[in-house]
């Protein structure tokens, strides 16, 4: 329905791609430099592949910001669709609450960029209430009583 799986694989392909291409003249630059020294004859030496995984990570690592914020997005969009299916924005927010017992409910806009590849407690739960707000309505002219909702209990250190 929200076509994740082919978006994911277009975003991943068009990351992969130019990975492909940096590594090579990473690794073209790095032998030219240091392969004497290191011992490794060229690209198709077996001594290669600790070099070539460090410039991978490296790469990587530069990207996570995007990568974290590509996957944020599609997170974002699962949970709205969620709340569209189950029409439980309560229960979103409990839920959430439940998971900040482990998990920083409100982190630093910076730190949910670089570390957070999952939006945050503090957005999910905004989001659930943005959505109840808009859709109100709706919620009170449903003909079944919603189900109950259990208490949630946030302990801190010890249970």
């Amino acid at each position: 329905m929200l076509n994740h799986i082919y978006t994911g694989l277009m975003f991943y392909l068009i990351v992969i791609v130019p990975e492909f291409a940096w590594l090579r003249w990473a690794l073209e630059r790095c032998l030219r430099r240091w392969g004497g020294r290191w011992q490794i004859r060229g690209v198709g030496d077996a001594a290669v592949l600790p070099l070539a995984m460090l410039l991978i990570s490296a790469f990587f690592f530069v990207l996570t910001p995007a990568l974290n914020s590509f996957s944020r997005l599609q997170e974002v969009e699962a949970d709205i669709f969620g709340l569209n299916a189950s029409r439980q924005p309560d229960g979103v927010a409990q839920m959430t609450l439940q998971v900040a017992e482990y998990r920083k409910l409100s982190p630093g806009p910076v730190e949910e960029m670089i570390f957070y590849d999952h939006p945050s407690g503090r957005s999910r739960i905004y989001a659930a209430m943005r959505w109840k707000a808009e859709n109100l309505a709706s919620l009170s002219a449903r003909s079944e009583p919603p189900p109950p909702v259990m208490p949630v209990r946030i302990c801190r250190g010890r249970p």
